[in-house]
C-alpha cells in the first residue's frame, strides 16, 4: 500500500514515519510492504492524492487544519480512507458539527448527502500518542478497502486533473502535442501526453485498443467495424490501421456480449 502522511509537527511526523515502517516490517510476508511519502503542508500532499490508499493527517498550526485538508481530499475525488491523528484539534467535534449541518431531508443523490456518507465511511481517527495496535487496524482496514476499490485514472490537463473509470473513457485522439480525450457525458479533456503513455496508464484495463498511431479506442464503445473503419457509438468515426486490424478484431469478439 501507499500511505502519505501530512503532519505540520516535525516530531509527530517523523514518529509516525517509524511506526509506519515498523509495520511495514511486520506485514513484508503477509499484505506487502508500505510505501510511506511525508508531507509537512497541504500543497504537497494535494499534488497526486490519488495515489495513496491511507492517509494519516494531523495539521494544526497553518491556516488549513486536517479536517479542512481532508475535505479538500474528499473534493478531489480521494476516496481512500483518511486517519485524523488527534492531537490538539478536537477532530471527532468538528466533523460532528458538521454532519449536524446537513439538512436531514436530502435525497440519497443529493450533494449534502454524498458528503454525509463520505465524512461517515471515509474519516477515522487516532488518538496520540498512537498505539501501535491502533495503527494496525487503521491499516488492516485500509488494506481491505484497497482490495474492493475500483481502480481509477488520472487524466491531467493543463488546468485540470480528472480522475475517471474505465467505462467513462471513449477514445483519445493525437492532436498535435496533446491528446483529445473524449469522455462520456459530452466531456473533454486536452492532456499533455502521448498514446504510448496514455496506453501504458490503461494497459491493466482489457478495453483499451491502439487503432493507429493516432488513436486508442475503448473498444465497448464502438459501434461498428466496416473494412477499415470504425465507427464509435457517439458517432465519430476512425480509420483503422491494417497493422492493428487483426488486433481490434480480436477485441471487439472478446468484448461481444
Amino acid at each position: 500500500m501507499h500511505i502519505a502522511v501530512c503532519d505540520d509537527n516535525i516530531a509527530d511526523r517523523k514518529q509516525m514515519e517509524r511506526l509506519l515502517g515498523r509495520a511495514s516490517d511486520r506485514r513484508i510476508h503477509t499484505t506487502g510492504v508500505l510505501y510511506i511519502d511525508s508531507y509537512g503542508n497541504v500543497e504537497a500532499v494535494l499534488r497526486s492524492p490519488m495515489l495513496y490508499d491511507a492517509f494519516f493527517i494531523d495539521m494544526t498550526n497553518g491556516p488549513v487544519n486536517g479536517f479542512q485538508l481532508a475535505r479538500k481530499l474528499i473534493d478531489a475525488g480521494v476516496v481512500a480512507p483518511i486517519v485524523l491523528c488527534v492531537s490538539t484539534i478536537d477532530y471527532p467535534s468538528i466533523i460532528e458539527a458538521a454532519l449536524a449541518k446537513v439538512p436531514d431531508d436530502v435525497t440519497e443523490a443529493s450533494n449534502h448527502d454524498i458528503l454525509r456518507r463520505q465524512l461517515q465511511k471515509q474519516i477515522l481517527y487516532l488518538n496520540k500518542p498512537i498505539k501501535v495496535t491502533e495503527l494496525d487496524e487503521m491499516l488492516d482496514h485500509a488494506q481491505s478497502l484497497k482490495a474492493e476499490t475500483i481502480p481509477t485514472i488520472e487524466l491531467r490537463g493543463e488546468k485540470d486533473t480528472l480522475y475517471v473509470h474505465e467505462d467513462e473513457i471513449l477514445y483519445a485522439v493525437k492532436n498535435g502535442n496533446y491528446l483529445h480525450v473524449v469522455l462520456t457525458e459530452g466531456r473533454t479533456l486536452d492532456i499533455l501526453s502521448t498514446l504510448p503513455n496514455l496506453y501504458s496508464q490503461v494497459a491493466m484495463f482489457t478495453h483499451f485498443v491502439m487503432i493507429s498511431e493516432h488513436c486508442l479506442v475503448n473498444i465497448s464503445c464502438v459501434e461498428k467495424l466496416s473494412l477499415l473503419k470504425l465507427t464509435m457509438k457517439d458517432g465519430q468515426s476512425f480509420s483503422v490501421s491494417p497493422l492493428e486490424l487483426p488486433k481490434v478484431k480480436k477485441a471487439l469478439r472478446e468484448n461481444t456480449p
